[in-house]
């Protein structure tokens, strides 16, 4: 295998660094999961949800596989070598690793299949789902974006409605 350019290797630095940001290991029940989020980045993940590739998860996992926490255990994914038909790249859990069902929403562009190969956790975004995910991130934005400008225009009619309600305590 030839070495990684210079332009892979930013890219794989790059990962290591985004996925670090929102995933930790948690090494008592071998589970790979999202931080806990704060208050002003629930409200930010309401409207934005950061979504990491399955391939940003893996890099950050093999980098974590280096450091001496993870060095007595064994590897939690693989990538490649599987008989997983239509896909260049295929990344496998391993070792009884899992990720909580509830952080796979954060992870994209898969296949990513459970330990054995039994079940696809995290499918491939190709064609029309990879353009409805588009539409679902974007849509929390639009839909605020409309209700502001609705009331901007209306304006009028919502300080009537808050005269209103103001009137009757």
């Amino acid at each position: 295998m030839a070495n990684p350019t210079p332009e892979q290797q930013r890219a794989m630095l790059q990962a290591h660094e985004d996925v670090a940001l929102y995933w930790y290991i948690d090494h008592k029940t071998k589970e790979i999961r999202r931080k806990p989020l704060t208050i002003i980045f629930r409200v930010l993940d309401f409207f934005w949800k950061e979504k990491h590739t399955v391939w940003q998860l893996y890099r950050w996992l093999m980098f974590r596989c280096s450091e001496t926490d993870m060095m007595p255990l064994r590897t939690p994914m693989q990538s490649d070598n599987m008989p997983i038909k239509g896909f260049p790249m295929k990344y496998e859990l391993l070792n009884g690793w899992t990720i909580p069902t509830k952080d796979l929403k954060h992870l994209k562009n898969g296949p990513l299949a459970a330990e054995g190969l039994q079940q696809i956790i995290v499918p491939a975004a190709v064609g029309w789902p990879h353009l409805l995910e588009r539409i679902k991130q974007f849509a929390p934005i639009i839909t605020s974006f409309a209700g502001l400008t609705t009331i901007v225009t209306n304006w009028s009619a919502v300080e009537k409605i808050f005269s209103y309600v103001i009137n009757t305590f």
